[in-house]
Parts: structure tokens; sequence; C-alpha cells
């Protein structure tokens, strides 16, 4: 029986690959026409069209689902990796190619003036969900009603202070306090699994470059990085470093610029970059080690928990506070009708950015705690074993 079952589900996965590669002509085809028609609506610049960048990203993204399926075949698990990393360089390549040749659109609607009402609307709701959820399902663990609050509060932050709150030490404190409570979360909850992490070579060798590989990314995402410098804001084609300040997120922040022509390679490091990548980088870090760990324990990924948890959450990582990227990803589909897009995420009365970065630290927080707990007690039912994931709601 276990051979024809074997047997059976060889067959499936053949049949799904015989059944995907006609549907993937047809994209390639489809993306072939396209073009012609978006080519008068700002989506080709520097000399490449938009939709060859997106097609690399697509196909990294087709990889990265065959690598899933095929570490669930037994023999073809050892293809796996080679596949998941051809997948991650294509989407990489894509992704910082739509950044960097992008249309920057040249002035801001007249409809964002709604954008601090509604930034004021979404952080009351925050506020509001997370008291009601934390009392009704975690009564006894105030710290998931506080990140909520948190969240909430680096939502509307811009919105409630004049000039955005970039000299404001609330500003700092907010700045400080969310990654402080995500440290406090996992050290009572998950401090044991960590270390458990970290003293594991494959678990920690997989989440450092999770770790790396998502601080590339976002730095070419959010512009703190280029390999397209504008030679005719402050720079005279020499190589320099100096100091200056960044106003993001939410508050002015020391920054080290840098311009290297021999590469060319422009760009910034600032404490808040920094901050933004180990709090979203780490968490990425911890999902990509737990998971391998299971992998390594059980040989299969839980398709119901941390995998699909991790693959979900990545993606609203790959997008919160990097407004180029997602301007650039949707660019290359409508071209500049697309602007919308960019200005929701630019302006920083915005709550779109603030609420992809808050989506995205729930969503990772709660696929670790998930992966790391099967069970998944509620305060409710701690004494039967059953309910919901215990997880933090922003």
């Amino acid at each position: 029986m276990a051979g024809m079952q074997t047997t059976g589900e060889t067959g499936g996965r053949a049949r799904w690959i015989r059944r995907s590669i006609p549907a993937a002509i047809v994209a390639f085809v489809t993306l072939q026409i396209v073009p012609g028609v978006q080519a008068h609506t700002g989506t080709t610049h520097a000399g490449t069209p938009h939709w060859v960048l997106l097609v690399f990203v697509v196909v990294g993204l087709a990889a990265g689902g065959l690598s899933v399926r095929l570490l669930r075949a037994d023999r073809a698990r050892y293809y796996s990796l080679p596949v998941l990393v051809v997948g991650l360089v294509l989407v990489l390549f894509g992704s910082i190619g739509l950044v960097e040749i992008q249309v920057t659109p040249p002035t801001a609607p007249d409809w964002t003036g709604w954008f601090e009402v509604l930034n004021l609307l979404a952080g009351t709701g925050m506020v509001v969900g997370s008291l009601l959820l934390g009392i009704r399902y975690w009564p006894r663990r105030p710290r998931y009603t506080a990140l909520g609050v948190l969240l909430a509060a680096w939502v509307v932050y811009p919105a409630l202070l004049p000039a955005g709150g970039l000299t404001n030490p609330v500003g700092y404190l907010i700045a400080a306090a969310v990654p402080a409570t995500i440290g406090y979360v996992l050290w009572t909850e998950r401090r044991e699994r960590v270390r458990l992490l970290l003293g594991r070579r494959w678990p920690r060798r997989v989440g450092g470059l999770a770790l790396l590989a998502f601080a590339g990314f976002f730095a070419f995402s959010a512009g703190s990085l280029t390999l397209n410098p504008d030679l005719g804001v402050g720079m005279s084609g020499e190589g320099f470093v100096r100091l200056f300040r960044v106003g993001s997120p939410l508050v002015y922040w020391p920054a080290l610029e840098f311009y290297v022509p021999a590469i060319p390679l422009a760009g910034y490091v600032s404490i808040g970059t920094v901050l933004l990548t180990l709090i979203l980088g780490g968490l990425i870090a911890l999902n990509a080690a737990s998971i391998t760990q299971q992998w390594q324990v059980t040989r299969e990924v839980d398709s119901g928990g941390a995998s699909v948890g991790a693959v979900v959450s990545s993606g609203a990582t790959a997008c919160c506070c990097c407004a180029p990227a997602m301007y650039g990803v949707v660019g290359a589909a409508f071209g500049t009708a697309a602007s919308p897009v960019y200005w929701a995420f630019m302006d920083p009365t915005s709550p779109v950015g603030g609420l992809f970065f808050a989506g995205a630290v729930s969503m990772l927080l709660w696929s670790f705690l998930r992966s790391t707990d099967p069970v998944g007690e509620t305060d409710d039912d701690a004494s039967t074993g059953g309910g919901t994931c215990a997880a933090p709601t922003a």
C-alpha cells in the first residue's frame, strides 16, 4: 500500500508539473504582448522594459513554490535547495531592478489630504481591536495588547503631531518600545526555543542567510541603497562620506551617507533603518530557522503552520515601508496609472506604510509563536489544551 501511495503521489506531482508548463508558456507570451500597449504609459525606462524584470520576480516566486513541492517528494528532495536559491536570486534581482529603473511621480494628488483622517481612524481601530481581543483571548497576557497599542501608535504618530513629529521625544520612545516589547514577548514565551535555534548549526545558518537577504532587499527597496544615483542632487561625481539626518522611521535619526562612483553605489546607513532591519529581518530569520529545525527533525514542513505563515508574512514584509518596491512592481503592470500606490506609501501621513509594518510584525511573530507551539493555547482554554494560537494582534 505504501508503495502504491508513493507512486500515486509521484504521478500526481508529474501531472502538476506538466500542467504548469503550458500555463507558464501562456503567461510568457501574454507578457510579450502586453508591453506594446504599456510602452506608452511609462513602463519602459533606461532602455529596459519593466515587464522583463517583473518576469524575473514571477519566475522566482514560482521556483520558490516548486522548491516546496520538491521538498515533499522523497526522490526530488535534494533538488529543493538549489531551486529555492535560484528563485531567491531571481526575485531579488527583479525586485531591485524594478526599484532602480522606475519613474517617480512628480507631484502628489489632491486626495492625499485625507491621509491624516484615515490615519487617525486606522490607529483608533487598532487600539480598540487590540484591547477587545486582548480581553477576550489573552486576559493574562497583557504584553499582546501592549504590542498592539504600540503598533497603533507607530501608525498614527505622524498624523497626530505638527510637522510629522520628526523631533518629538515621543517618537523615539515609540521606536524603542516596539522592539523592546517584541523582545519581551519572545523572552517570556520562547526563550528556550530561541536558544535552541541559535545553538543548532543549520537553523542558525539559514536564519543568518535569511536576515542578510532581507537586509539587502530592504536597503534597495527602501531607497537607502542605490546603483543608479542621481548626480544632480548634491553629488559632484566624486566619492564622499558625510554625516546627515534622515527623517524615517517616525523621527530624525543620525545617518552616514556615502557615494562610491567606481561601482557606482550610493546610499546611507542610519540608526532608524538598522532598527527596522533588525525588527523585520530578525523575525524573518527566526521563522526561517524554525522551519529548518522542523524539517531536520520531522523531514516535513507543516503546510498549515509555520511555512504558510512565514511565506504570507514575508510577502507583507516585502511591501512594508518600501514604497519604491511596491510601486515598481505595480508600475510594471499598470504604468504611470499606478502612481497613487507610490504616494500611498511615500506620504508620511498615510496609514498604508504603517499598517503594512504593523501587519508584518504581527504575522511574523504569530508565525513563530505558532510554529513553536502546535497546541497554541489561549488563556481561556489553557486547561484543556485547545483553542486559537497565542499570537499578538495589532
